[in-house]
C-alpha cells in the first residue's frame, strides 16, 4: 500500500519539483536551485565510491547487504548542506558513514558531532569515518551528543546555522530526539529527517515536527524531509521529487 501511495503522488511531486504552483519566492528558489538542482557536483562520484566500498566490504566481511543512503539522497543532503554551509553539524545515525560524509564533504573547515552506535559494529563504516576523524566528535549516548552540539554551536559565531540530520533512530532514543525536535522548532535552523516512511520512530518524529511547527517550510519526497525553520517563512508543506 505504501508503494502505491508513493506512485500515486509521484506526478504531483514532479510537478512541484519543477516549480509549478509554488508561489513563495524562497520555496521556488530552494526547490529549483537546491533540491532539484540539475547540474552535478564534483563530490557525487566520491560519495558513490564511498557507498559502493561500504556496501561491498560489509557484504563480503559481515555477510549482509547494508541499507546505505541512496546516491540521490546523499547528493540532496550535500546540496542542502552546501546551500547553508554551517560550520557544525549534528548527525544522528550516519548510514554507515556515508550520510555524515555527505555533510562533511561540503567544507574542510566544517565539523560534526555524531551519535551512531551501529558504526562501532561495522569496520567499513569505521574506516570511512576515520578519514574525517579530526573533524568528528562522537558520543555513545544521544543526550551527550546533543549537549555537546549545543555547547560547540554556542561557541561559534552567533549567525552560525543550526543544522541537524537524523538518519535513523532506535525506540530507546525517541524521547531525547523528540525533545530535540521540540526545541528546534522554536528556533532557526535546518532539520533533515530520513527514513520517514520505513521506520516507525522516524515516522513519529516527522509527524511530531509538523505538529509542533508554527513557522517554516517542509519539503519531502515521502522518504526524506528537509525542514527549514525560520520565523520569516510562513508555515507551508511541499511534496517534491528529489533528483
Amino acid at each position: 500500500m505504501g508503494k502505491l501511495k508513493h506512485l500515486g503522488s509521484a506526478l504531483s511531486r514532479m510537478h512541484t519539483a519543477k516549480g509549478f504552483g509554488v508561489h513563495s519566492p524562497f520555496a521556488f528558489n530552494f526547490i529549483k536551485n537546491v533540491l532539484d538542482e540539475e547540474y552535478g557536483y564534483y563530490c557525487y562520484d566520491h560519495l558513490q565510491q564511498l557507498r559502493l566500498a561500504v556496501t561491498e566490504r560489509t557484504q563480503a566481511v559481515q555477510g549482509y547487504k547494508p541499507r546505505v543512503i541512496s546516491i540521490s539522497e546523499a547528493a540532496a543532503l550535500f546540496r542542502v548542506a552546501n546551500y547553508y554551509n554551517p560550520p557544525l553539524f549534528l548527525s544522528i545515525g550516519t548510514s554507515y558513514g556515508v550520510a555524515a560524509a555527505s555533510l562533511l564533504t561540503v567544507s574542510r573547515r566544517s565539523r560534526a558531532v555524531i551519535y551512531d552506535p551501529a558504526v562501532t559494529d561495522n569496520n567499513a563504516a569505521c574506516e570511512l569515518l576515520a578519514g574525517y576523524k579530526s573533524r568528528i566528535t562522537d558520543h555513545d549516548k544521544l543526550q551527550d551528543a546533543i549537549a555537546e552540539y549545543e555547547k560547540l554551536l554556542a561557541a561559534e559565531d552567533s549567525a552560525a546555522c543550526r543544522f541537524v540530520a537524523i538518519n535513523n533512530l532506535a525506540d530507546s532514543d525517541a524521547p531525547a530526539a523528540t525533545a530535540l525536535i521540540d526545541s528546534m522548532v522554536q528556533k532557526e535552523g535546518v532539520l533533515v529527517l530520513r527514513n520517514i516512511c520505513s521506520s516507525r520512530p522516524m515516522t513519529a518524529l516527522w509527524q511530531r515536527c509538523k505538529e509542533q511547527m508554527s513557522y517554516g517550510m517542509t519539503f519531502t519526497n515521502e522518504k526524506m524531509a528537509v525542514i527549514i525553520l525560520s520565523p520569516k517563512l510562513p508555515r507551508q508543506d511541499f511534496a517534491i521529487w528529489l533528483s
